[in-house]
């Protein structure tokens, strides 16, 4: 991998858009940036971490929160306000095969307030790759560019520091060695692997499950022998009931043969027979008053009408006899009253004429069949009347009074036989009792045995719902002990995983510790202002304890190296690791140089920062690569800037050139290069 171009835009204190070209040969393969405290050198070192890997360029643990803070900081501060947005993009050749290909990484984001808004562009020679997808892009760098591995080619003065104390401590550089070597990964992997065993086998407990299945079984069994004893006593319920009605059938034939149905209805009849009786009685007294009334007229009619008519003829002619003698009497009153005829002025002697003949003729008027009646003098007025209503009714009520009187006898009588008769059927109760003891007891037991079916049926619903449900606990618990076998399958089988991990991560030390030592031994002795003191250093592989070995054959422990030394140690330990990674990328260091003596400095100016890597890039002060140590690397560098920070602008302005040239007038800004 070789980075060409470097383009930050609105990052930390590079305002707008800053292109920067970071080409290097095989000759020249330094691009050295200098710049005092402050002026950017950090910025432009993280900005290539963030541009390749995000998030994780922080680390893998780091949550979004934390990363969002991040960038909100790398925000640049104009001076009327924060800038929303931000880029960095990358531009780089990568190796593959033999084949060339030119990437181009951007990754820009947008402060929306509440959250920062990423987004991120891969480009293969100048087009997307077509085998992915956006999804895929972060993975792809991730492959490209192992942020694991990166941290052994991209690296500042405070990691040289760390690595350089943990050189001090036995227990941290014992950590820090197996992180570098990558076996961290393998000790991770079998941590996890540890852990998911432990679970697998906290998750198994075969015979336990084995015990709570046994338990639910015999449940099952209880439930289901209840269940079984409950259809039994059903069967046998059923049974008896069909045999119960059976008997009462047969039991009320024979009391009907008896004559149930009458012993039943005797005291009705009883009861029935006496309102008869009493009717009857009724009936013939309203009979017998009917006879001894008006009744013998009726047996004579046409007597009774004769009777009648003749009593009317002689009444009337007794009342017209008499009115005859009334009339009579006050006429001969009238014409023997003298004043009448004097008042007439009639002779006396014609008096006597008139009277007499105004009385024959009268009487020849009035004259009426002298006929003694017969039988108007056997009766009152009063009982007269009492015979004419008396054969009245004779001819015209009593005849119909007599038939309904009549009719109803004949039927209370009819009725008060067939209720004689019934109570003559009905049988005595000494014979029927038994029979209708035997009945009810028969229909009491059959009541209850209806009773208790309908609890069995009851039970018999609750019982099954309760065997299904204890057979699906079964069946669940089967099931998980069929996956508790299956986990403990799986906790044998990563066990197996972790063995075979473990004599791989053996093998794997062993092998990287031997190829670590050779290298490590060559990069120190060549970074070491003792190299020629030193012979080798030795790494021991059970502990990693490692020792410097002199020409004389004494061995010096690495916790005994001076701080310097550390220092130097720990860049000739990544150096190592770089090229026992065997990954093809470029160097990027941060102040590398601080605590360094001048011997230590020109050593690594002279043997490490050409020789690296392909392509180094480098971040000092002036302090660090002051002139003197510039002019050894200047054969070297193939691209050198200054980072200036204008306090007025608040900004950083690149330009080409080192903080001294021979002429430095010369020196350009990228503004006015790439203008």
């Amino acid at each position: 991998m070789r980075i060409n171009k470097l383009i930050i835009t609105d990052f930390g204190p590079y305002r707008g858009r800053n292109e920067i070209e970071l080409s290097s040969t095989e000759d020249a393969p330094i691009v050295l940036f200098g710049g005092k405290n402050g002026a950017g050198k950090t910025t432009l070192f993280e900005a290539i971490g963030f541009c390749l890997h995000g998030k994780s360029s922080l680390g893998r643990r780091t949550a979004r929160k934390d990363y969002e803070q991040a960038i909100r900081s790398k925000l640049h501060e104009y001076p009327d306000g924060k800038a929303d947005t931000a880029a960095v993009r990358l531009e780089f050749e990568y190796s593959h095969m033999g084949e060339v290909d030119h990437y181009s990484v951007e990754r820009s984001w947008r402060d929306r307030g509440k959250s920062i808004v990423e987004d991120l562009k891969v480009r293969r020679n100048g087009e997307i790759p077509s085998e992915l997808n956006e999804d895929q892009w972060q993975d792809f760098l991730k492959e490209l560019v192992p942020p694991g591995v990166s941290q052994l080619f991209f690296f500042d003065g405070e990691k040289i520091q760390e690595l350089a104390s943990a050189v001090e401590s036995d227990a941290d550089f014992e950590d820090s060695m197996y992180s570098l070597l990558g076996l961290d990964l393998i000790e991770r992997l079998d941590t996890d692997l540890s852990i998911y065993i432990s679970q697998k086998l906290e998750e198994s407990g075969v015979e336990g499950i084995n015990d709570e299945i046994q338990e639910l079984q015999n449940q099952r069994d209880e439930i289901e022998q209840e269940f079984e004893d409950l259809k039994q006593e059903r069967e046998q319920k059923e049974q008896r009931l069909a045999e119960l009605e059976d008997e009462i059938d047969s039991k009320e034939s024979k009391i009907a043969q008896e004559g149930g149905s009458y012993a039943d209805k005797r005291e009705e009849l009883k009861e029935r027979r006496a309102e008869l009786n009493a009717s009857i009685e009724q009936l013939e007294d309203q009979i017998r008053d009917l006879v001894e009334g008006a009744y013998p007229f009726t047996l004579a009619p046409d007597l009774c009408e004769s009777v009648v008519d003749r009593l009317k003829t002689e009444t009337e002619r007794q009342n017209r006899a008499t009115a005859r003698n009334e009339l009579t009497d006050e006429l001969d009153d009238v014409l023997g009253d003298e004043d009448v005829w004097e008042e007439m002025d009639m002779p006396e002697d014609q008096v006597g004429q008139l009277s007499d003949r105004i009385q024959d003729k009268l009487k020849s008027r009035l004259e009426i069949e002298d006929e003694e009646p017969e039988l108007a003098h056997q009766f009152s007025e009063a009982q007269r009347q009492e015979i004419y209503s008396l054969t009245d009714q004779a001819l015209n009520d009593v005849p119909d009074q007599l038939a309904d009187l009549t009719e109803s006898l004949e039927d209370k009588t009819r009725e008060l036989q067939e209720v004689e008769s019934g109570l003559n059927k009905a049988p005595d109760q000494e014979v029927i009792s038994p029979l209708i003891d035997d009945l009810n007891e028969l229909t009491e037991e059959k009541g209850a045995i209806k009773s208790r079916l309908e609890e069995l049926e009851e039970e018999i619903s609750t019982a099954q719902t309760r065997l299904e449900r204890k057979e699906n606990e079964v069946e669940n618990k089967l099931e998980q002990k069929s996956r508790v076998e299956d986990v403990s399958e799986r906790a044998d089988l990563a066990s197996d995983v972790r063995n075979a991990v473990k004599d791989f991560r053996e093998e794997l030390a062993k092998k990287k510790l031997r190829k670590l030592e050779s290298k490590l031994s060559e990069r120190y002795i060549t970074l070491s202002n003792k190299g020629d003191f030193y012979e080798k250093i030795e790494i021991d592989e059970e502990n990693l304890d490692i020792t410097i070995k002199t020409i004389h054959g004494n061995s010096k422990p690495h916790t005994e190296l001076s701080a310097g030394e550390r220092q130097i140690f720990a860049t000739s330990l990544l150096w190592a690791l770089a090229e026992i990674s065997d990954r093809p990328l470029p160097f990027i260091v941060d102040t590398p140089l601080g605590r360094l003596d001048n011997d230590h400095r020109d050593n690594l100016i002279t043997h490490f920062f050409p020789e690296a890597a392909h392509q180094v890039i480098i971040f000092s002060t002036d302090t660090e690569i002051d002139d003197h140590q510039y002019k050894k690397l200047e054969g070297y560098i193939s691209q050198a800037y200054r980072l200036e920070y204008d306090e007025e602008e608040g900004k950083t302005v690149p330009s080409e050139g080192y903080f001294w040239t021979e002429d430095d007038e010369d020196q350009r800004s990228l503004g006015e290069i790439t203008s």
